[in-house]
This record gives C-alpha cells, structure tokens and sequence, in this order.
C-alpha cells in the first residue's frame, strides 16, 4: 500500500505523471513569488492577482472539459471530466469579494502568459490525453493543496471565507477517497502508449505555463505602487 493508501502498478500512468513530472512540478511551486505569498511575505492583492489568473485558467479549462465531455468516444473521458470540479462560478464569486478589498478593478487583469495558458487549452480542447493532463494537474492540486492554500492566506491576509470558494469542494465529501478513484479512472481510461506519453508531455508543459504565470505575477506586482498588508 502505497502513501496514496491504494495498490498502484509503477507502470501506470498516475505514477509515471507523477514521477515524470516531479522536477517540473518543484520547479514552478518554488518560484519566489508564490513562496513569498505562502509565506506571508506578499499582499492580499497579490493573492488577488493570482485568482484573477486562475480565473481565465479555468474559464478556459472548464470551457474545454464541457467541449470534450460533449464530444468525447473515449471511454471513460467524459466521467473523468466530472462537472462538480467545475470552478468558474467559484472564482466569479472569489474576485467579486476580493477586488475591490485589494483596491482592483472588478475586471481581472490577465498577463500574457496566462492569455498563453489559457490558449494553450483552447487549443487541446478536443484531445483527450491532453486535455485530461491539463485537468489532472490544476484539480489534484486543488483537491491536494487547496485546503492547506485557504489556510495560510487566511492567517497571513485575513482572506474571509467568501473569498475562498475556490477551494471548497461542497459536493465532494472525502476529497482523499475522490482523488484515489480519481487514480483509478485515469489509469482505466485506456489511453494508448503514444497517448500516455502525450499526457505525461502535456502535464509538463502545463506545469511550465503555470511557472511563467508565477514568473510573471512577480514582475508585474514589483512594478505596481506598493500595497499595505
């Protein structure tokens, strides 16, 4: 039994994307801007620019997994795709509370290498293996670390509860039980070799977009006038 309490076979491809994508992964989460940002280090409107981000990510993401879960022939895809991760509507809610507390405008302001991002999932929209990679990446992260993400930016922000419907998941009552079947139906779908290697590329090139977001947000934030904590 594995840290994830469930058999997996090495072979699979959970554990390949988790292991092949393991430096990529480091790489972009220990980027300084959102270290200094969990650490307390950064402003409630940094974490206000990080889910005006997020909310062209997932529009995005979201907008794909209704294309491909319309459309898909690929057994198993459409389930995966599960529409209560949708966070669309979450995010819209977030920025409403957050934006004008960070002194923002309501409009999210969207840098280029989101625009990037989310036009890199525009593109693979109707790609099940890529795709899927995308989706696996940003919603086991969420189910993973969102809780724990929530946490600190409310202790180092005084972020309220209405600002962080991004990371509650109300119809998914055991968040470790959906990930593990989560697992399971990923390494059922019954992708090819070459599809699963285009899976394992594309959850590191997703991983590199989300580096240059951060990259970035830092860069733009610096260049604003400073903001009170």
């Amino acid at each position: 039994m594995t840290r994830h309490s469930r058999l997996e076979h090495p072979e699979s491809l959970s554990v390949r994307v988790r292991t092949m994508t393991a430096e990529d992964h480091q790489s972009a989460e220990t980027v300084s801007f959102i270290t200094q940002l969990m650490s307390g280090k950064r402003s409630v409107r940094d974490y206000a620019l990080l889910v005006s981000q997020y909310f062209y990510i997932y529009n995005a993401l979201d907008d794909a997994a209704d294309q491909l879960r319309a459309t898909t022939e690929v057994p198993g895809v459409a389930d995966l795709l599960d529409p209560r991760l949708d966070r669309r509507a979450a995010i819209r809610a977030d920025l409403d509370a957050l934006l004008p507390a960070a002194g923002l405008n309501r409009e999210p302001v969207e840098l280029s290498s989101t625009a990037e991002y989310a036009q890199r999932l525009r593109e693979v929209a109707n790609d099940p293996a890529r795709l899927t990679a995308h989706h696996y990446l940003r919603y086991l992260g969420d189910l993973s670390g969102g809780l724990a993400i929530a946490r600190l930016v409310q202790r180092h922000y005084e972020v309220s509860d209405d600002q962080l419907n991004m990371y509650t998941f109300a119809s998914i009552e055991k968040p470790k039980l959906y990930k593990d079947a989560y697992r399971d139906q990923l390494d059922a779908l019954g992708l090819t070799p070459a599809q699963q290697d285009e899976f394992i590329a594309e959850a590191n090139r997703g991983f590199t977009y989300n580096k240059a977001v951060f990259e970035e947000l830092g860069t733009y934030s610096d260049s604003l006038a400073p903001a009170g904590f």
